[in-house]
């Protein structure tokens, strides 16, 4: 009834609807009273010894109202208050059923909702569905042959009959009202399941208040009373043993989401988010599992691990930025997977590395094959964001060869593999070797010792001597760092310069190099009269001068030494200079505004630099000692004499300091003096010498007073060779 008064009174009775004022809901509405008032003047005629069972009755019917149990696994309730409804329908008529029942159905609607609509719909329609279903239950029964009393067969098929009366004209009437516009086929579709389950609560009930009814008639109120008090016990356990299945089935349900919570868990944790590929701990997982077959059959089960790493990777994401690295790689993997012949599994373990396990008998030999394989698949560009990139790897292969027991150990021999491979030039194999695997270990000792040496102040310095060639005294020394390792006795300064390169101490070694320089100089020049001109040549890495806090530290050096910065010369190594000169060369330039000398070595080894060399804030070019011990008497036209006297007139056009390396022979030092080579130093004039020994051979240069007589020192090699 559409209209201001239907909203009004839909705002006064329902507020809580959403859905608004519907004609049908108030049909049911009226239906349902008009059912409540034919009931209420059907019990208007009621004997006076009737009244007390009606009220009684009703008491019960709502008492079991209240308290209902509710079907596991289903949204369903079993109510004594059904059975109640039945025998109050038998005993006292429709009007009386029809009553109970809406009191039953607006105290559920009040305790489950609270809502008004349901409040007033609910109560309504079963009203209507007893009614109906209550006064043809008695139509039908007073229409067959006088019986007394009627049979308890025919009664019990009334009672069912009536409860599947009431069901079919609920399902109706729900179907009709609460969705009219929808076509019968989807109402008639939305009513089958809840019918059938209603038909079945309804029919048990019905079953139930019939068989009280007939206690009551054949026995009394007293085994009425009895009867109900054992239904009352059988729904209690009833009650509980649903109560204790639900416990058992949340308990269930708990413990099917533990699991599919932990498996998603594990698949996530086992795999690659980037790539979809399995991740490291994936990798080793199906790893061991080879591993395992491996060492129990080893003539049936090998297996061979390939680590490929893309080269330069860094270069992309330096460059393209991190988005396009991630795009590169998910490329690469959809390469490689292609790539695979299948039963290989492929796994990214790292950043930019890969890797794949091949399984079989003839996977140890079939390795190097498909390693090929993948390196060809690479060559084809990749596309990212526009960009062509081209992309290599350098691969690392280990098998089953090899005794293993653990899954690490091989994913370390094939990474291992993979970074000589690398360090070879990229873009190529290299098959694992257990000599690969003792260098590592020694390697990783000599990191670990060279890192308990510079705390324990174990690595101590020599100094060679640099000589002015035409006054044969002392202009400068070299720091040369000395490692006396207690176990394996001197290593070689190359060797733990890269190890020191590797572990990431190449800071912590130049620091204390240069700090123990600068101390030595200083007590030299306290200590030593003529010395206050002599400078300290110190030896660093490519890797300190990519550092821009490299000048304020050797600032701050030379300050808490008492030193001015131009007793301190570094030399550069021009070989690994070139490759980072870009980033090198702030550094520098600030090295050289500080007053801090520069000197490139190994001059005229490799011409790189050569058309750098006017621009670069170079001091001094330190001739290749190679060219210099090449040097003959009485050959001054060769080709290494030519590149010598080059060097010297270059160094002397460009207005740069020249010093000889590596000077073994007199002739060597008379034609270097011929050229007029500056500076030099050599075995044959002075070899490094510990710091205790230098005050003696400054004094037999004349650079400073001889020392008070004591036992006359031994007289090195170079005062003979620079007085003739």
């Amino acid at each position: 009834m559409p209209g201001p008064l239907s909203e009004r009174l839909h705002a006064l009775l329902a507020p809580d609807d959403k859905h608004g004022p519907t004609g049908a809901r108030w049909v049911a509405v009226a239906l349902g009273t008009a059912a409540v008032l034919l009931a209420l003047h059907s019990l208007v005629d009621l004997h006076a010894d009737q009244i007390w069972p009606l009220v009684a009755g009703l008491a019960v019917t709502l008492a079991a109202s209240c308290w209902t149990v509710r079907i596991p696994r289903s949204t369903h309730t079993v109510a004594a208050c059904a059975a109640c409804i039945v025998l109050l329908l038998l005993q006292l008529g429709p009007g009386a059923a029809t009553l109970a029942a809406t009191i039953t159905a607006a105290t559920g609607a009040w305790r489950t909702s609270r809502r008004w609509t349901r409040c007033i719909v609910n109560p309504a329609l079963a009203a209507v569905g007893v009614t109906v279903a209550g006064h043809a239950l008695h139509t039908w029964l007073d229409g067959l042959p006088p019986r007394e009393p009627a049979s308890p067969g025919l009664l019990l098929l009334a009672g069912v009959g009536f409860a599947l009366l009431q069901v079919a004209v609920l399902a109706g009437l729900v179907a009709t009202l609460a969705h009219p516009l929808r076509a019968w086929r989807d109402r008639l579709a939305g009513c089958i399941v809840p019918l059938g389950t209603m038909a079945t609560a309804h029919t048990a009930s019905a079953a139930l208040g019939t068989l009280l009814f007939l206690v009551l008639r054949q026995s009394g109120i007293g085994a009425l009373a009895a009867a109900v008090a054992l239904i009352a016990t059988m729904l209690a356990a009833l009650h509980f043993f649903f109560r204790q299945q639900e416990a058992a089935d949340a308990a269930d349900h708990a413990s099917a989401l533990a699991a599919r919570h932990l498996h998603a868990q594990r698949h996530i944790a086992l795999q690659d988010s980037l790539t979809g590929l399995p991740n490291r701990r994936g990798f080793l997982a199906r790893l061991a599992e080879a591993v395992d077959r491996s060492a129990s059959a080893p003539d049936q089960d090998g297996f061979a691990v390939v680590c490929l790493d893309i080269d330069r990777f860094s270069l992309v994401n330096d460059s393209l930025g991190h988005a396009a690295g991630d795009a590169l790689l998910q490329l690469v993997a959809g390469r490689l997977r292609q790539t695979l012949g299948p039963g290989h599994t492929l796994a990214r373990v790292g950043g930019d590395t890969f890797a794949v396990l091949m399984v079989g008998p003839a996977a140890p030999q079939a390795a190097p094959g498909q390693a090929e394989q993948l390196l060809a698949a690479l060559q084809t560009p990749f596309c990212v964001k526009g960009t062509v990139l081209h992309c290599s790897a350098s691969v690392g292969i280990t098998t089953s060869a090899l005794p293993f027991n653990r899954p690490e150990d091989v994913l370390r021999d094939a990474g291992m593999a993979m970074h000589q491979a690398k360090a070879h030039g990229r873009a190529q194999c290299a098959l694992f070797d257990p000599e690969m695997h003792a260098q590592a270990q020694m390697r990783a000792r000599l990191e670990a010792d060279l890192r308990r040496a510079l705390q324990t102040d174990r690595i101590s310095l020599a100094y060679q001597p640099i000589f002015d060639l035409a006054s044969g005294r002392v202009a400068a020394v070299e720091a040369l760092a000395r490692w006396s390792h207690p176990q394996l006795g001197p290593v070689s300064p190359p060797t733990f310069v890269a190890v020191a390169a590797s572990a990431g101490l190449t800071r912590a070694l130049t620091d204390h190099l240069v700090q123990r320089a600068c101390q030595q100089l200083q007590l030299w020049q306290r200590h030593l009269p003529g010395t206050d001109a002599l400078a300290v040549h110190v030896n660093i890495t490519v890797h300190d001068l990519v550092q821009p806090s490299l000048t304020s530290r050797l600032l701050q050096a030379l300050q808490t030494h008492g030193l001015p910065p131009q007793h301190l010369r570094l030399e550069l190594d021009g070989h690994t200079l070139m490759p980072h000169l870009g980033a090198a060369s702030p550094v520098l330039d600030a090295l050289q505004a500080a007053g801090i000398g520069l000197s490139l070595e190994d001059f005229g080894a490799g011409f790189s630099l050569l058309s750098q060399l006017h621009r670069l804030p170079i001091d001094s070019l330190k001739i290749d000692p190679s060219f210099v011990q090449a040097l003959q008497a009485g050959h001054d036209t060769g080709a290494d004499t030519a590149v010598v006297r080059a060097a010297v007139e270059l160094g002397r056009s460009l207005g740069k300091g020249v010093v000889a390396e590596g000077i073994e022979s007199a002739s060597q030092l008379a034609l270097l003096r011929a050229m007029g080579c500056p500076q030099g130093q050599g075995y044959h004039l002075a070899p490094p010498l510990a710091p205790d020994a230098m005050p003696a051979l400054l004094a037999q240069t004349g650079l400073v007073q001889p020392p008070a007589p004591a036992a006359p020192p031994t007289s090195p090699p170079l005062v003979s060779a620079l007085r003739h």
